[in-house]
């Protein structure tokens, strides 16, 4: 038999367990009794959304969908001189904290990193399997700011 876990490898995501048990004491329910229990089809299919963006290309420039708007991309255009890589780098830029910015309830940041790490790996096989040719940078990173985890991608 083989086994593989490509998201369960990511580091600290075997805390994903805990975090389940912590929110049920007593209950062993593994991810897809979870999801079960706690998740609509139409709120997956929302995240899924998120894990994988439709990509336009503008003017030689690979853009997030759900964030660009003409008027948005003028403007990066003008204030990054053409540059297409800080052009992506502005567009591209995801902000896991205002992505769930409606939720009330009180969650450990380690849960919004692990998203973060989540959504960088499904970003990375999503461009390299629409844009085979093309070469990307899909970054991850906690910004300082407050800002929390930032995934962001571009050209190389």
């Amino acid at each position: 038999m083989m086994k593989t876990e490509l998201i369960d490898s990511l580091p600290c995501i075997e805390n994903i367990n805990s975090i389940m048990n912590a929110m049920e004491p007593d209950s062993a329910h593994d991810k897809l009794a979870y999801i079960a229990s706690n998740c609509s089809p139409y709120t997956s299919l929302a995240f899924c959304a998120l894990l994988f963006p439709s990509i336009i290309v503008v003017d030689g420039c690979f853009l997030l969908e759900y964030y660009y708007t003409e008027r948005k991309f003028l403007d990066a255009r003008e204030n990054y001189n053409n540059d297409k890589i800080k052009i992506e780098e502005s567009m591209n830029n995801t902000f896991l904290y205002l992505v769930f910015d409606g939720f009330s309830g009180n969650v450990p940041d380690m849960v919004f990193e692990e998203i973060g790490k989540i959504v960088r790996l499904s970003w990375d096989m999503v461009l390299k399997q629409t844009f085979p040719e093309r070469e990307f940078a899909v970054k991850y990173f906690h910004d300082e700011q407050d800002y929390g985890p930032v995934v962001i991608f571009c050209q190389k």
